[in-house]
């Protein structure tokens, strides 16, 4: 099993869940003909199964990875590490199937882009709120967004904290930050731990497409011309 720490299922976009999954059956070997047996929650855990007459032939090839990352194993290896950086995962297991941990790996976090355009603004970010970390002036707030990007902010209010809190996965709210922005491919983006929260409101989880249709009945507002409402939205705030 390849179990990835502090980060239950429902927080793993399901496109990266099935990276890990390729990536978890490549280390193994496809020549020791791994099947997958499921996912449990177990933080998450990506359970496989190989023949009893392989499993030696894939715990080789885990030792291979651990001691030659320019291996095959190890290239695979490496990858799972720089999908765990990517989704802000620090650690990870892969566990045998008595229970035994036989390799700990670790998010390579990847180095920030110098060249990327970035702002400071002050802008809003819709989302659930997925956690709260801390218990100083600096709280982390973590915020799952539209575009299933998983947002690190700041919150330094105490209070603050509390009221955003009661709305833990519980529905749409709307936070008002304040910080440096990057410019991403789905548009802008608050840089992780770099935007603090000001302020927020819960919003009514009415889903947009509804929104656009009730906004292409109001006559003269341009909506109703659109022949491809989403895609113009999208457009005008700058996701590609």
């Amino acid at each position: 099993m390849l179990r990835l720490l502090d980060r239950n299922p429902d927080r793993v976009p399901m496109s990266h869940l099935g990276a890990y999954i390729q990536e978890f059956a490549a280390l193994l070997g496809e020549e020791n003909k791994p099947i997958f047996k499921g996912i449990k929650k177990a933080s998450t855990g990506c359970l496989a199964e190989v023949p009893v007459e392989r499993t030696h032939y894939s715990r080789a090839r885990i030792v291979q990875a651990k001691n030659d990352e320019n291996s095959k194993p190890g290239r695979h290896l490496r990858a799972i590490e720089a999908l765990m950086g990517r989704d802000a995962i620090k650690e990870a297991q892969i566990v045998d199937e008595v229970g035994n941990v036989i390799h700990v790996l670790f998010g390579i976090v990847p180095e920030d882009n110098p060249s990327a355009e970035r702002l400071y603004q002050e802008s809003t970010v819709d989302g659930w709120v997925t956690g709260l970390v801390g218990a100083d002036d600096s709280m982390h707030l973590y915020v799952r967004d539209h575009f299933d990007r998983d947002l690190k902010l700041v919150v330094r209010d105490e209070e603050l904290a509390r009221s955003i809190l009661t709305h833990f996965r519980s529905g749409t709210v709307r936070l008002c930050v304040r910080g440096t922005w990057l410019r991403t491919e789905n548009g802008w983006s608050p840089d992780a731990s770099k935007c603090t929260v000001q302020s927020f409101e819960p919003l009514i989880d009415t889903p947009f497409g509804e929104v656009l249709a009730a906004a292409a009945r109001v006559p003269g507002n341009g909506w109703a011309e659109s022949e491809d409402p989403i895609a113009d939205w999208a457009n005008i705030r700058g996701i590609h």
